[in-house]
């Protein structure tokens, strides 16, 4: 992430579409292949999030470093994006979930591998140690 520093927010600009007979859905210009996709909307919008946490997961693994997102002033110039926004397609802007674990990217990056050995996201793996950290 050049030129940003660990931990700050950004919003990425995510392209909400529905077409008839599919699902809503959700891509990201910036990040080719980070797509959500939902029964409605709010579905889809809620998927976003953790659709970003997880691209950006493989792309650490991978060694490479997050793409800083374009304005959507720059990408009203993207062939694109200027087809999905004529074609009556909405711009949204979705925020990665902050990592609140105060983890260095190693520290990441071993949480990333238990989660996938069990089968779960980041979020998925915390959540099924705090329940049961507490029912224990």
């Amino acid at each position: 992430m050049a030129g940003r520093e660990r931990g700050a927010v950004t919003a990425y600009i995510g392209i909400l579409e529905k077409e008839p007979g599919t699902l809503w859905g959700l891509w990201f210009p910036d990040l080719p292949g980070c797509v959500a996709a939902g029964d409605s909307a709010d579905e889809a919008l809620a998927q976003a999030a953790e659709a970003l946490a997880q691209w950006s997961g493989l792309a650490r693994e991978d060694g490479a470093a997050l793409p800083a997102p374009r304005s959507i002033e720059i990408l009203r110039s993207d062939p694109d994006v200027a087809g999905a926004l004529a074609a009556g397609h909405v711009a949204v802007a979705v925020r990665p979930p902050a990592d609140d674990l105060g983890l260095d990217d190693a520290q990441l990056q071993a949480v990333d591998q238990a989660a996938e050995r069990r089968g779960l996201t980041r979020s998925g793996l915390v959540r099924a140690l705090v329940l049961d950290e507490i029912a224990g």
